[in-house]
Formats: C-alpha cells, sequence, structure tokens
C-alpha cells in the first residue's frame, strides 16, 4: 500500500507515503483562499482510492468589510468600510490594529430606547404616587382612614412617612429605630414616641432638642428642627411612620395637628421677641 498527498490539481505528489504516516502541510507557498487536498492511495493490487478535503488559507493579511453581508441584494450607492490586519510569527497581539470602527447596532438602539422608556416610566409612577400621596393627606384624611381607604391596605401615608423617614432621620435613628448608643437616642419604645399624646412628639420634630436627658442618657449630639424643612403633610407621616413602627402602637397624627402646634409655636415666638424688644 502507497500513499501520495496532492494539493488542489498539482500533477506530482508533494508526499510518497507507506501507511500509517505523519507528514507536515506547509502552507506558505500556497495562496490564500480555498483549497483541495487529495489523498491518493493504491493498494498493491492496482486498486485506487481517492479522498478530497477542501479548506481555506489565511496567511496573508486578514480583512474585515462593513456594510455589505454574504449574499446581500444591494442597489445604487453603497457605503463600505475595508479594513485590513496582518500577523507574523513572534508578533505581540495588539487588539487596535485589528479593530475595525463599525456602528452601533440596531440591537444596541433598542436596548437603550427600552432602558430610557422604563427609566420615564417609573419616573411618572413616582411622581403620580408622590400626587397621589399629597393629595390625599391634602384632603384632611386621616392616616387611619387612609388605611382602610388604600388599595390592599396599604395608606399612603405609610408611604411618605417611611420615605421621609429613610431620607431624613434614619442616618441618625438608623432604619431600625436603635439609634446609636450614647449618640443618637433610640425611637423603638421610647415614652415620648408610644405616648398616647403625640404633642411632645411632634414638637420634638418641628423644633428640635438638645440638652434634654433622655432615659437618663445624656445625648451629645442634637436633634435639627425640622420646621422649616419638612411640611405638615411630610411631619405628620413621619411622625406617625415613628409611632407605628418597630412595635410601637401609639396614635398617628394628621397635618391638623402639626399645623396646630406649628402656628402655637410661631406664635409663642413672635411673643417671646416682642417681649424681648420692649
Amino acid at each position: 500500500m502507497k500513499v501520495e498527498i496532492f494539493i488542489d490539481d498539482e500533477p506530482e505528489p508533494r508526499h510518497r507515503l507507506a501507511p500509517p504516516a505523519s507528514f507536515e502541510l506547509d502552507t506558505t507557498n500556497l495562496d490564500d483562499g480555498p483549497h483541495v487536498l487529495r489523498v491518493r492511495a493504491v493498494d498493491d493490487g492496482g486498486s485506487v482510492g481517492i479522498e478530497e478535503i477542501p479548506f481555506t488559507v489565511r496567511n496573508g493579511p486578514g480583512i474585515a468589510l462593513v456594510g455589505l453581508a454574504e449574499g446581500e441584494s444591494v442597489r445604487g450607492r453603497v457605503s463600505l468600510l475595508v479594513n485590513a490586519f496582518a500577523s507574523r510569527h513572534g508578533d505581540v497581539f495588539e487588539p487596535v490594529r485589528a479593530e475595525t470602527p463599525a456602528p452601533i447596532p440596531t440591537w444596541a438602539w433598542v436596548l437603550f430606547l427600552v432602558v430610557v422608556s422604563l427609566g420615564m416610566y417609573y419616573g411618572a409612577a413616582e411622581t403620580k404616587l408622590h400626587r397621589e400621596i399629597l393629595a390625599g393627606v391634602v384632603a384632611g384624611v386621616r392616616p387611619a382612614e387612609a388605611d382602610s381607604a388604600a388599595p390592599g391596605g396599604d395608606a399612603t401615608w405609610r408611604v411618605l412617612g417611611e420615605q421621609v423617614f429613610g431620607n431624613t432621620c434614619s442616618p441618625c435613628h438608623q432604619l431600625s429605630g436603635t439609634g446609636v448608643p450614647s449618640v443618637f437616642p433610640r425611637l423603638q419604645g421610647d415614652p415620648v414616641v408610644t405616648a398616647a399624646d403625640p404633642t411632645d412628639h411632634i414638637r420634638i420634630v418641628l423644633g428640635g432638642l438638645s440638652g434634654r436627658a433622655i432615659g437618663g442618657v445624656e445625648y451629645a449630639s442634637p436633634m435639627p428642627p425640622f420646621a422649616s424643612m419638612l411640611n405638615d403633610e411630610e411631619i405628620a407621616a413621619v411622625v406617625s411612620h415613628e409611632r407605628t413602627s418597630w412595635g410601637n402602637q401609639a396614635p398617628t397624627v394628621t397635618p391638623a395637628d402639626v399645623a396646630a402646634l406649628r402656628s402655637g409655636s410661631a406664635a409663642r415666638g413672635d411673643s417671646a421677641r416682642g417681649s424681648t424688644a420692649r
């Protein structure tokens, strides 16, 4: 048995082998493009067998073309972008040499538009919810009444109260209401927070607090006043949130309760300033 190796239509074999045998296919002298490896085997009786294996050589520079796909139908003028890159044995790979500039694919634009649309949708939904919260409170709905009127039992004041507490109060009192020992007092189980009469609680949120021991502990950090930062609806919601969270079960308050104490505090402040002037 003998085996002969040909490339394409070569008249003479490149290799003559006695099987089984290994050989090296040298493509350095072949043009880039499609070729056929032909293996011709002849047995002792003279019978011939031929096997053809198509293959492609890519020794030359690589070529990238943007703007025309294989088999695509086109008409008129077509804008194309061509790039070529080559490498030799021992070269260090540099991605920029093989990178072909290309327009942003359609799927990327679609994904971008989907993300933007979702952002606009949720932004509009949050704005609508905030307006509904304010509308419900301004209409004079007490928190307890809102509980029963709200869909699914979720009162709108609860959403606003949790939001205000998270943004304004939790950095000191913590989201768990446990505060920081000897630094910020706890709201969980605090007598002022759980009292049936919310007057002191509202006044502290409006006017702040400092220099008073709480539960026998003196806290060096004063609580700032929030009268100028939060409106009546926001203070009513956050006070109600504190009075009904972390196991606290105290009566909730309304914006009217806050407004009454706010105006009373302002009147007392004006009177004090007048007395001082006199």
